[in-house]
Order: structure tokens, then sequence, then C-alpha cells
């Protein structure tokens, strides 16, 4: 597949590692490339160039053998690269568990943008496609996605490999899993990366195995009772959280009628500030001893908060994400809510410069109707 920079929304952004075109996911403050966000951002952004890009990016990076100190695996697709140590002696090199699953997502993405750039690159690299199909699939138990270190490891460089990486957002105890643990966010993306892959690749066995995973995710996750963040080897923690208004966006429209929507809007008027939708509740989120995931608005979640607010009908809180128009400005990563509304983070932000695209009359995910 023939990549190309992109236009001058992103090209700020572009930098070049190991000879390969990439994207920057921040500045000035995030120099390296990271699969999850230049994927999610041409997603968000309809972009054919960041996920031509990207996908190219994430190929020639994807795991090949098991490694205990990157956390890389056959088939797992990088998360930042270069990879940096954050908790010594591991490296961050494959501290994710859902860009797999945005990869395979991505590419059905492409297909919409571009077909025979898609069909390109799956005629030419079917075997990432399959090696990340088959990553997934080791990770599955009983339809649940499980996530855990490389054999050697006990842990991995980050605290937790979702996109909320700073801790676990319990205000007391552990700021990481007991592992195995497996995310209700990651369960949707999982589930729709293999939906996606049973498109590509032609397989009903992939498309049956999504629906069961869709399925026992809304019940083990998302309930009329509660919201479940995490479950690992020792607790569960039930908590509203603004992962259950994201994995709307996941969730094809066919599992409405499975869907506590009632308990969901309930839950979400916990989460609603004036700049948008909080990370984690006002209790929880202002004790935590690291804010960055706390109570706190960030930008490129709103997007798709409201893309998937929307398919279901959920048209208060969608109005409530896009509360963060105002403070966009040049891409800002996210918001502090109190003691009043305070930009933070870098104030370009390559996910939320595509959600300031997302916002404006210019075509993006916001028109589309392909997750």
């Amino acid at each position: 597949m023939q990549t190309t920079i992109a236009h001058s929304l992103f090209e700020e952004f572009v930098t070049i590692k190991d000879g390969l075109t990439c994207y920057k996911a921040g500045l000035p403050g995030y120099a390296s490339n990271f699969s999850r966000d230049t994927l999610l951002a041409g997603i968000i952004a309809t972009d054919q160039h960041l996920l031509e890009n990207q996908l190219l990016m994430s190929y020639m990076h994807q795991g090949k053998e098991y490694d205990a100190i990157t956390g890389e695996e056959p088939g797992k697709i990088h998360h930042e690269y270069p990879g940096v140590e954050v908790h010594e002696p591991y490296l961050s090199t494959y501290n994710a568990c859902d860009t797999t699953a945005l990869y395979l997502i991505g590419l059905e993405i492409l297909g919409h943008l571009n077909k025979p750039g898609s069909m390109s690159f799956l005629q030419h690299h079917r075997e990432g496609i399959e090696s990340g199909v088959a990553y997934i699939e080791r990770h599955i138990q009983d339809d649940i996605f499980w996530e855990f270190p490389p054999p050697g490891a006990k842990h991995f460089s980050l605290l937790t490999t979702y996109w909320k990486d700073s801790m676990v957002p319990r205000a007391s105890g552990s700021a990481e899993p007991d592992y195995p643990v497996a995310f209700g966010l990651v369960q949707f993306q999982v589930a729709r990366g293999l939906l996606a892959a049973a498109t590509m690749l032609e397989r009903n066995d992939l498309r049956a195995q999504a629906d069961r995973l869709f399925r026992r995710g809304i019940e083990t996750f998302m309930t009329d009772q509660y919201y479940c963040i995490e479950q690992d080897r020792t607790r569960r923690l039930k908590q509203i959280s603004s992962d259950e208004l994201h994995a709307l966006a996941y969730i094809p429209l066919e599992y409405a009628r499975l869907l506590p929507k009632k308990a969901i809007s309930r839950r979400a008027t916990g989460l609603i500030t004036k700049p948008g939708i909080v990370c984690a509740p006002r209790a929880v989120g202002t004790k935590l001893p690291d804010q960055y995931h706390g109570y706190t608005v960030w930008i490129f979640e709103q997007a798709l908060i409201h893309y998937g607010c929307q398919k279901f009908g959920l048209s208060e809180i969608a109005g409530a994400a896009r509360r963060c128009v105002p403070y966009i400005e040049h891409g800002q990563e996210r918001l502090l809510v109190e003691p009043g509304v305070k930009l933070a983070g870098n104030d370009r932000q390559l996910w939320s410069v595509a959600a300031k695209k997302y916002f404006s009359n210019m075509p993006s995910l916001r028109n589309m109707s392909w997750l």
C-alpha cells in the first residue's frame, strides 16, 4: 500500500521513524508514535492518510515473539514506538491490549474510505491480520477478553494497558490490576475488531465469536444494576465511568434491545460537567493520586461518546459530550474541571485535532454509520 502524508490538518504531527512516515501523538510532549492514538484519530476524523500510514507503521512493528520486558507477543500491535521505561525494568513498547482490535477496525474503516487501498493492504499483509486475530483469540476465555503480561513478566511498564493507562480508577487500594484482568471497554473494542476481521477475511466463525463477545460483554459489564470497569483475579470494580459511554461507539445497533439504556443514562448524570463528560465521578476522580484520568474531560473521548450516544438515541448525553467544543482550541489534550475549567496536557493532541474535525462541519465519523 502506497502511503501519503496527511493534509494540513495533521501535517505538524508528521515524523519519520525507521524510514516510515508516521505521526507523533501530541505536541510538544509526545514525540513517539502511538498506534492507539493515530488509529483512533484516523477513525474519528475518517482520515485515509492517518489510517494508511499507521496501519503500515503498526504492521512493521507488529509483535513477532514473547518479550517480558516490552510486553511483546506474536500478533500484538505496539503501543508506543520507541518504548520508554516507566517502571523499571519494563518498557512501554507493547503495553496496550486494545491496539490490535483498533488495528482491525482501522483497516475496515479504510475500506470505506479507499477500498482499493484497503484491499491492497489486506493482500500484502494478510498474515499480519491473521496474526492479530490469533493474538486476540489467545486472550479469550469463556467469551471474555483477558489481559495478562507475557511469559516471564509479572507486570507491564504501565499500570494499566487500555487507554486510561495511568492507574486503576480506585480511590483506595492497588493502582494496578491483579492479573489476569478484563476491561469492560476493551471487551467491546475486541468484539468489534473481530467483527471487522470476519468481514475482511470472510470468516463466519469470527462473526459468531464477535456476537458472543458482544452479548457476554453486555451481561457482564453493562447491567441494570452497575457498570463494571474491570474484573481481575480478586475483585470487580463496579463504578460509573466514561468507559461505558465510550463503549457504545463500538457496539452495533443490532444490540440495542440488550442494552440497559435507562440505567446507562442514569449513571451518566454523575459524569456530566460544564465542559463535557469526565472520566470518573467526582467522589472518586478527585481523590486519585494520579489525576491524569480522574475528574478530567478528555477531548477525543467526547467525540466517541457523542457518536455512540447518538447511535443509541441518548441525545442528552451526546449533547453533554459536545460541551467540549469551545475548549478544543488548537487540539487541547484534556480539561480539568475544578476549581474551574482549565486547559491541561498538550495543547495540540493528534486525536483531539481529529475530535475538532468531528464536531465541525467537515466529513468525519459523525456523518457515517460504520461502527
